[in-house]
């Protein structure tokens, strides 16, 4: 098995464990919002390059699993589908949430990326479609079952080129602010 599958395998054990060890709820939930992508990248001369988004040309939609595991502490995996304007990504973060004041929480933690699109796109070539970013964040409990959120990933993976306007080795910050719905919000 490679590096990856090891990981992987970690990280559902992990989940596993604190899913069924506590005597604290678990909670589902949709969550939805907006991206804006900050792509680092170097030109055919080895200088910066890369691109900033529209504001409103990006999106994110997904499911939320958040397991309490402590008075003010829970894990939140979140598998989500984020558009841009070129590139499609599928996320796995994983967080850890403090409750620190109020309805205020941190979020912070490691994701996991890939890209689906199709290699034969002439304007792109994926490099790796697997990558690492690190994920961090604040959100707000407005109600019982709504909460707004505002994130930054900070990404790790060189993990395509953007042939048509020369830049390579692109690595992809997102900046997110969206709102999650509970389903059993408490």
């Amino acid at each position: 098995m490679n590096k990856k599958t090891h990981f992987l395998i970690f990280i559902f054990s992990f989940i596993s464990i604190f899913t069924f060890s506590q005597n604290y709820p678990i909670q589902f939930g949709i969550k939805a919002g907006w991206n804006y992508s900050d792509v680092d990248a170097i030109d055919e001369l080895g200088e910066p390059s890369g691109y900033l988004s529209g504001i409103i040309d990006e999106a994110y939609a997904g499911f939320v699993v958040e397991k309490q595991i402590s008075v003010k502490s829970y894990i939140q995996i979140t598998p989500t589908v984020s558009y841009t304007e070129s590139v499609t990504f599928v996320e796995l973060p994983i967080y850890y949430k403090y409750n620190f004041y109020k309805k205020f929480s941190l979020l912070a933690g490691p994701k996991l990326n890939y890209i689906p699109d199709e290699q034969f796109n002439n304007f792109y070539y994926f490099r790796n479609r697997f990558g690492i970013s690190a994920d961090i964040g604040l959100d707000y409990k407005l109600s019982k079952h709504f909460t707004i959120e505002g994130t930054f990933s900070k990404g790790f993976t060189k993990q395509f080129d953007q042939l048509l306007l020369t830049y390579y080795e692109a690595k992809r910050d997102v900046y997110r602010i969206g709102i999650t719905y509970y389903f059993n919000g408490k």
